[in-house]
């Protein structure tokens, strides 16, 4: 009997198929790793990615909703806005909030801010008592990521051309960091800790760094910042009409300036002048194709399908596809204003203005809660004073039965509202507005509104509205008028400091107009807007 002789050829041919063996299964293991990690990126990576935004910008829209709270006709809604909120000053955080199948998150911060007569950004209160807030919001939405902990497929080093890497030898890398070209760059995965606070600080601006473990572990975060503005019916628009306009003389001349920065002088010429950039936004704005621009216009002008005739005396940009609406002016709320009943105190007024009168209020008010009266009519001479020399006074007045042809004179630090239910008819010289001071008064001192009438069954108003300035001795009128159903017809050539937004408007004098940029924030608050959105992708 013989036995099987090993030999070294069987040996090889084992040692080759296990060889075989392993290279096919580093083979299939490096494929299920990519493909895994490209799953992982293309996948959940991607939808997370997306999903963080769109939680961030429904933390935007919860806030924007919130502000725009105080608009509501429902006592209810009104008076739970910031309710859940925290209030710190005049800045308001929300809760962490949970939204969809998803378990995304999101977490809003909002501020008040304003911008100053230089254009600076500032947060808090707007020092200008009657200029409206701004908002900005800062909104940040977080996705969950589930599975493993993957960055991407790329994460080899790079210079982005921003300070991510310090020179040979350079002592500086404490305060550069080394990015990469896949997730943990495009991304901003955060696997233990919100790498944002850690990096830049909860505010972004490199105070208050600190390791805070991130909402979900890992996870993805983006924020966003958008900027809120006060819609007003005055914004950058020295005439606005919805209906025809004819104005404003062949000698006429429409500019602008910014009374925060001092008295107005005409220096749309002269590019030196510090006070230049403020001096062309004596805008129109005519909301049909009826439009005869007369006169000299430093600003821009924008029709709903117009021809402009005059228009080689327009030193800006004319746009004939703007089209617009108004809407019918209502009486605001007067649910926060102190009511003043008729009497014959100085504190308080008649129920019709047919002689001299002066009012001199008990309480100086606030823009919010100002001191409030109703006359039916004022056919006489109102002066209105401040509760003491130097102190701001808001007063409010309704004049509801018939219309105003009489003269209004505010001094000192007077603001006045005046609400009209169906005309005025007097003198340009007739309404003065000395507030705060004779030489440099603020437009915004002095303000015009005209309720619309009501409209029948069909829709059609009951009667009309209409503005009328007669000429009287050339002077300075500073005032605005918001009144959207009623006809203007200014006669006369005063120096006119302000605004009209109108019906229709037609000016048959050489009338110099010159809009205040101070009146961008002020008027009755109408509404808000999103001015600017921007994400912070750091």
């Amino acid at each position: 009997m013989q036995t099987k002789r090993n030999t070294k050829q069987t040996g090889n041919v084992l040692i080759c198929v296990l060889g075989a063996i392993l290279i096919v299964s580093l083979i299939g293991a490096n494929v299920l790793r990519n493909s895994t990690t490209r799953l992982n990126a293309s996948s959940n990576h991607v939808r997370a990615w997306k999903e963080a935004l769109s939680a961030a910008e429904t933390g935007g829209d919860i806030a924007f909703a919130e502000i725009r709270k105080q608009f509501s006709t429902i006592s209810s809604v009104k008076s739970s806005q910031w309710v859940g909120w925290t209030k710190s000053g005049t800045t308001y955080a929300s809760q962490e909030t949970t939204l969809g199948s998803s378990n995304l998150k999101a977490r809003t911060v909002v501020e008040t801010c304003y911008f100053d007569g230089s254009g600076v950004f500032h947060l808090g209160l707007n020092p200008d008592p009657n200029a409206n807030s701004w908002y900005r919001i800062r909104s940040k939405g977080t996705a969950p990521l589930p599975n493993l902990k993957r960055t991407g497929m790329d994460d080899a080093l790079t210079q982005d051309g921003r300070k991510h890497f310090a020179p040979v030898g350079s002592t500086e890398m404490k305060d550069i960091t080394a990015r990469g070209n896949g997730d943990s760059l495009l991304r901003k995965i955060d696997f233990q800790s919100d790498h944002f606070i850690a990096t830049y600080g909860p505010n972004g601006d490199g105070v208050g760094k600190a390791q805070v473990a991130a909402s979900y572990a890992p996870s993805i975060s983006r924020r966003i910042e958008q900027i809120v503005t006060p819609v007003t019916p005055f914004f950058d628009a020295a005439i606005k009409t919805s209906g025809s306009f004819y104005g404003l003389g062949s000698a006429g001349q429409l500019d602008s300036y910014d009374s925060r920065k001092g008295p107005y002088v005409f220096c749309a010429n002269d590019p030196s002048n510090p006070r230049y950039p403020d001096s062309r936004h004596g805008s129109l704005q005519i909301g049909s194709a009826t439009a005869t621009v007369k006169g000299m216009l430093y600003g821009d002008v924008a029709t709903n399908g117009g021809t402009i005739v005059g228009s080689s005396q327009i030193t800006g940009t004319i746009d004939n596809n703007v089209p617009f609406t108004m809407e019918d002016y209502q009486m605001p709320s007067t649910s926060t204003w102190a009511y003043q009943a008729p009497g014959v105190l100085p504190s308080q007024l008649p129920n019709a203005v047919t002689g001299t009168q002066t009012l001199v209020p008990l309480q100086p008010g606030t823009a919010d809660a100002p001191q409030y009266y109703i006359i039916s009519s004022l056919s006489g001479k109102l002066t209105v004073n401040p509760v003491v020399t130097g102190a701001d006074t808001y007063v409010a007045i309704r004049v509801n039965g018939g219309d105003i042809t009489g003269g209004i004179t505010v001094n000192g630090r007077v603001h006045l509202k005046v609400y009209f239910d169906y005309n005025i008819n007097t003198k340009n010289s007739d309404l003065a507005n000395q507030s705060p001071t004779a030489t440099n008064p603020i437009a915004g001192n002095l303000q015009f509104y005209g309720i619309s009438p009501p409209r029948d069954a069909s829709g059609n108003p009951v009667r009309t509205q209409s503005i009328n300035l007669n000429s009287g001795t050339p002077g300075t009128l500073a005032a605005t008028f918001y009144a959207p159903s009623a006809d203007v017809h200014e006669n006369g050539n005063p120096d006119f400091i302000g605004t009209m937004v109108c019906k229709t408007f037609y000016a048959n004098g050489n009338i110099t107009w010159h809009y205040d940029r101070a009146l961008n924030d002020e008027g009755a608050l109408l509404d808000f807007r999103v001015a600017s959105y921007v994400e912070d992708t750091r």
